[in-house]
C-alpha cells in the first residue's frame, strides 16, 4: 500500500466527523481503506483482492475448526 490517506465521514451524535485512515489499513466500519491511486492501479487493486480471498480462506479453514472471526 502506499502513504496517502482515505478520509470516511462516520456518525458522532446527530451529526458526522471526518476521519482518515491511511491506505491499505481497516476502516471504521472493519473493511480495508483504499485510496483512489491505488484501487486505479490494476496490479495494486489485484493484490488486494489476492490478500482479502486468502483472508477470507483463512477464516473460513478456523470457522470449520472451532476458531477464528464469526
Amino acid at each position: 500500500m502506499c502513504e496517502n490517506k482515505v478520509g470516511f465521514w462516520v456518525p458522532r451524535g446527530y451529526d458526522y466527523r471526518e476521519t482518515w485512515v491511511q491506505c491499505g489499513r481497516t476502516d471504521p466500519w472493519g473493511g480495508r481503506a483504499v485510496c483512489d491511486t491505488c484501487a486505479s492501479d490494476t496490479a495494486t487493486a489485484a493484490d488486494i483482492e489476492r490478500a482479502e480471498a486468502a483472508i477470507a480462506a483463512d477464516n473460513a479453514a478456523s470457522r470449520s475448526a472451532g476458531w477464528g472471526d464469526w
